[in-house]
């Protein structure tokens, strides 16, 4: 155990007092050496009771230091990069306080990588939850392979390595040689990172023994919101650099225009009516079988091939708006350098 590495934990937060007592708490009880690691709790300006929290828990459960760190431009790419600077640990793991770990995950996460030579980054099997019943349809859709693509992360049970991970642990050196997170991106800065740590010879390593868990959004509003978002930034990102993204992330775009195309031309040709309606129906067939993988629940079925179709098409949509506003952004982004 002696011989085992430092290690910085950081949690980025910002208003987050519903999730970050569960989250603190995770890495506060876990089976690594109590001298061997620190958490570092990386706060944007909170307005809730967050930090509150966050003392009232140090307090309960004394025995790894615990620092507080102000992120002044309220982001997470400058939380991150905040926390990697500070870091006094040989490697770095970052976490949201959307989700928590298993008491083992620093340990296997450690042995992991000391155990894979050439991975610089190494995750795990990565479990969606609902905060409450009402997200459980939503955590249902988001951990399925036709919800959310090849992200291995969220349903694999196989050690091997990948393209990307979730929740990391990195080798805090490749920061050095890559750089930080890009903190003019709102979203995808991990796409981005990891992009760059492929390009300069890093590897990913999946271990299904590392085990963490992600809340999902309570409420499909929400869950739209969050996909029409991730859509906007795949744009940017793809504009900044054509390798970030891989195919799974432009198919949304694709069926959005897929569809508006048909109903365009479905004015003066029927066919194209009929091609769309012929979309639409496998898309939803497709959706009942998915559905009848994650639940046995009549009620359920039934709704989850609605809510991917609208899954998608928000996803799409934010990547089709972000292509028509991308003219403003880069005049944007030209003003500011």
């Amino acid at each position: 155990m002696k011989e085992l590495p430092f290690v910085t934990t950081m949690i980025v937060v910002r208003n987050e007092e519903k999730y970050i007592k569960k989250c603190l708490e995770s890495f506060l009880e876990q089976e690594y050496p109590k001298d061997k690691y620190e958490i570092l709790v990386i706060d944007g300006c909170s307005t809730d009771k967050t930090i509150d929290i966050v003392k009232e828990t140090v307090k309960i459960n004394q025995g790894v230091k615990v620092t507080i760190l102000k992120n002044e431009k309220k982001l997470l790419a400058s939380g991150w990069n905040l926390g990697i600077k500070y870091a006094k640990g040989e490697y770095v793991v970052r976490l949201d306080a959307h989700g928590y770990v298993e008491k083992d995950f620093l340990i296997n996460s450690v042995k992991t990588i000391l155990e894979i030579k050439d991975a610089v980054c190494v995750g795990g099997a990565m479990q969606t939850k609902a905060l409450n019943s009402k997200g459980n349809i939503i955590a249902d859709i988001l951990s399925s392979p036709f919800g959310v693509g090849n992200s291995k992360f969220r349903y694999s049970d196989k050690a091997e390595y990948v393209d990307t991970v979730a929740f990391g642990l990195y080798k805090k050196k490749i920061f050095q040689k890559v750089g930080y997170f890009d903190e003019t991106l709102k979203r995808n800065q991990d796409n981005d990172m990891h992009r760059r740590i492929k390009e300069a010879g890093g590897n990913f390593y999946l271990n299904p023994k590392i085990k963490t868990v992600y809340y999902c959004r309570d409420s499909i509003k929400g869950m739209f919101k969050q996909a029409y978002l991730n859509g906007k930034w795949n744009i940017i990102t793809f504009y900044k650099d054509r390798s970030s993204l891989s195919i799974r992330h432009l198919i949304p775009l694709t069926f959005v225009c897929g569809i508006l195309f048909c109903m365009i031309l479905g004015y003066f040709y029927n066919i194209f009516l009929w091609l769309l309606l012929s979309v639409l129906v496998f898309h939803l067939v497709l959706g009942i079988y998915f559905s009848t993988k994650k639940t046995k629940k009549i009620c359920s079925i039934i709704k989850m091939p609605f809510y991917y179709m609208g899954l998608h098409i928000s996803y799409g949509l934010g990547s089709l708006l972000s292509i028509i506003s991308l003219p403003l952004y880069i005049k944007k982004e030209k003003v500011l350098c």
